[in-house]
């Protein structure tokens, strides 16, 4: 009897130790593995990017990609996209995101969050394209009203499951989107910060111990959010097109390390723009839900990838009828409407101020104030007659979109000293404005060749440049990030790419003119001391 109750007491103990050792002691821990592919800010770039150096991106070459790298390991592999699948190209004018939804559903696309441009035509068009997706939008920061047609479609989280294990998905959406989009009434967009601690916690009391915060609300905002929030493992991020890695032009890693208030590891990762990376993200993660080990490898997606040949067949479908639009009459003009190297690279031009106050016009919700844009970014004259979109796209090729950067006083200055700085050799810097007025010596040393600048207000009204204050400007992409030598954009503050192109907003503004009649000569003066 008493040797049964010592082999009792005996198996009683093991039991117990191994029970309360793996949990206790860190050992034989069951280890989960996790790969994220992920994409943002696709602007409905469905074809490749093309230039002299390189290509990059295209739907049916992404297909490619993520087929060959879902085969390597296709039960660890969750596959995310973080917002502003709406806007950039005659895609989207056309279709309204119904042409980018059937390639999302095909790749299957596990999850998404909602950009700011996916309320860009309202809530109608955004309801009729969640209705489709064969996968959840998900965003925590959004307020719906009952009479809204996205009540009802857009969750805060989404729980999915990867190899029998449950990751958790809240979305965010950036708040400034009530002021740079059209969500119309029925659309409260709340503190993110806030919205996520509270997804956070509502996913925990599902017994999730894995969190993915879905985010487009900036690559900064997400820094200051892997900070802020405990349990939060990664941020997959979208918005401000932000370069990691071996990307173009990257000044931080893939993934960005951070730590939450309570000690524990947050990676931070986002795929830069218009799908010409995709982002690979492999993580490990002990049994408390606690990432260990990772490793971040982003791909380029290059014409090395052959495109997928049945989306190639379904591209082409789609841009048969955008060949109609190119040739869609938008507008008249009674005057010819000055493009030509020669004189836009020298001095303003009745179509630079037509294209500055179209930029300008596109973001005056969102309190700019001025336009500077560089005249290499005209390329052609619109004669007399009717204007076509196609018209407009040769006045401008690059696919630029538009940006906004609070300068101050003194750096706008330096900006139009730059700008006139070789009027003289017709480079292309040479600014086209809005919003201001500027008188010049050409003859006078670079860099003192302002004479006097003036901001004109909505009211017509004219007031001397502070050096001292800050001003909301508009510009493209192109010299947000410092193109045409215009490095002070780089310093300016809260800087956001809207992902508005350029064409877009031209066309708009000529649609909204009964005939365009537009002069020149008020806003750049050339005025020689000698």
């Amino acid at each position: 009897m008493k040797r049964i109750l010592k082999w009792g007491f005996g198996l009683f103990l093991i039991g117990l130790i191994l029970a309360i050792t793996p949990r206790s002691l860190g050992v034989f821990e069951p280890e989960f593995n996790l790969r994220i592919l992920h994409t943002n800010d696709h602007h409905a770039h469905l074809e490749p990017i093309t230039s002299k150096e390189t290509q990059l991106g295209g739907i049916a070459q992404r297909k490619t990609l993520i087929d060959r790298l879902k085969a390597e390991n296709p039960k660890e592999t969750l596959l995310l996209d973080a917002g502003d699948i709406f806007q950039g190209t005659l895609y989207f004018n056309f279709y309204l995101g119904q042409a980018d939804l059937p390639f999302y559903n095909q790749m299957n696309y596990q999850v998404g969050t909602l950009g700011n441009h996916e309320f860009d035509r309202g809530q109608t068009v955004l309801a009729d394209f969640i209705k489709k997706a064969q996968f959840p939008l998900v965003s925590a920061n959004l307020k719906i009203a009952d009479f809204s047609p996205l009540k009802g479609l857009v969750k805060p989280w989404s729980i999915v499951s990867v190899n029998g294990e449950k990751i958790g998905i809240f979305g965010l959406t950036t708040e400034d989107t009530a002021k740079m989009s059209s969500p119309g009434e029925g659309i409260t967009f709340i503190n993110s910060v806030e919205a996520a601690k509270q997804a956070v916690t509502d996913l925990k009391k599902q017994g999730i111990n894995k969190i993915i915060g879905l985010t487009h609300i900036g690559f900064e905002s997400d820094l200051n959010l892997a900070k802020t929030i405990d349990d939060i493992d990664i941020i997959i991020g979208g918005h401000t097109h932000t370069p990691l890695g071996s990307m173009p032009n990257a000044t931080q890693p893939y993934p960005v390390v951070e730590t939450t208030p309570n000690g524990k590891t947050v990676l931070v990762v986002t795929d830069w723009e218009w799908g010409k990376y995709l982002g690979d993200l492999k993580v490990k993660f002990n049994a408390n839900g606690e990432v260990i080990s990772w490793q971040g490898l982003p791909h380029a997606i290059d014409n090395t990838i052959p495109p997928d040949s049945r989306f190639s067949q379904q591209l082409e479908a789609l841009a048969a009828p955008l060949n109609t639009l190119r040739q869609t009459i938008i507008g008249k003009t009674n005057i010819l409407l000055e493009g030509s190297r020669d004189k836009v690279r020298t001095q303003e031009t009745n179509l630079g101020n037509l294209i500055a106050d179209a930029a300008l016009n596109q973001l005056k919700s969102d309190g700019a104030q001025i336009a500077i844009l560089n005249s290499g970014g005209i390329r052609a004259s619109i004669p007399p007659g009717n204007i076509s979109v196609s018209q407009v796209i040769e006045v401008l090729p690059f696919g630029n979109t538009i940006g906004r950067v609070d300068l101050t006083g003194a750096q706008i200055k330096q900006a139009l000293e730059h700008g006139v700085s070789k009027v003289e050799l017709g480079e292309g810097q040479f600014p086209q404005v809005a919003g201001l007025q500027f008188i010049y010596d050409p003859k006078a040393p670079i860099g003192s060749r302002v004479i006097s600048v003036s901001i004109i207000e909505q009211n017509g009204q004219s007031k001397p440049l502070n050096l001292n204050a800050t001003y909301r400007v508009v510009t493209n992409s192109f010299m947000l990030n410092g193109g045409d030598g215009y490095e002070m954009m780089k310093a300016g503050k809260n800087s956001v790419d809207t992902g508005f192109l350029f064409v877009d907003a031209v066309i708009d503004y000529i649609k909204n003119q009964s005939t365009i009649n537009i002069q020149s000569g008020d806003r750049i003066i050339a005025k020689s001391s000698i």
